[in-house]
């Protein structure tokens, strides 16, 4: 089981409850920054709610004198004390997004295949993939669609620019991905089957990407 479902398998049993709860112990062989890494992405992905280890910021004393016109900046004597007080751990809790992407993706695993609709302008096809990898057999075909695709999400005016960067960025890597193995990795397999579904622009060219 992948730290993300691990994470989020924990907190399922606390759902409903209303509380933050500790999640930096699921973790012990993990730095830190590691373990940051891992919870803001399901943040990003709105899978959990967090918090706990605010940034500290250092505080200073300006002195302005009125007659010099000169001013004196000294560091505030709380910054040390700032410093030595503990963090507080990173908390979370579980989303009702999240809660339902961790039951579909324990059924998938559990069935061992990816299931997803995949919507055209006037079609809603249901896709399964029945292995953790992809093989692409037709390269050339594969990329000249994914390229496509990339333009088609450049000019698709319903998706906001953050988020644009982030889609586009990912069939990116997919097109490199390909040329280079012939194979789509599951995160990337998972995540442009998902666009696909997203977004009626693109729902058809998915599909037919997948039959290359």
């Amino acid at each position: 089981m992948n730290n993300y479902l691990k994470l989020l398998l924990y907190l399922k049993q606390f759902e409903g409850d209303g509380k933050m709860h500790p999640i930096e112990h699921l973790f012990p062989g993990l730095t830190l920054k590691e373990k940051k890494a891992i919870f803001n992405e399901l943040v990003v992905e709105r899978l959990i709610a967090m918090e706990g280890r605010e940034t500290k910021y250092d505080s200073f004393i300006m002195e302005a004198n009125l007659v010099t016109g000169k001013t004196k900046w000294t560091e505030s004597p709380l910054n040390e004390l700032n410093q030595r007080v503990k963090e507080d751990e990173f908390r979370a809790k579980i989303t009702f997004r999240g809660s339902k992407y961790l039951k579909e993706e324990l059924q998938m695993q559990n069935e061992d295949k990816y299931s997803i609709n995949v919507s055209g302008t006037s079609t809603n096809n249901t896709f399964v993939i029945e292995s953790r990898d992809v093989t692409i057999n037709n390269r050339n075909n594969a990329s000249y669609k994914l390229d496509e695709i990339i333009e088609i999400l450049k000019k698709d005016d319903t998706i906001n620019e953050e988020e644009r960067t982030s889609i586009v960025g990912d069939f990116v890597q997919a097109k490199q991905a390909i040329n280079q193995t012939g194979k789509l990795p599951e995160r990337l397999m998972k995540s442009i089957l998902e666009y696909g579904s997203q977004f009626s622009s693109i729902g058809n060219f998915i599909f037919s990407l997948f039959q290359s």
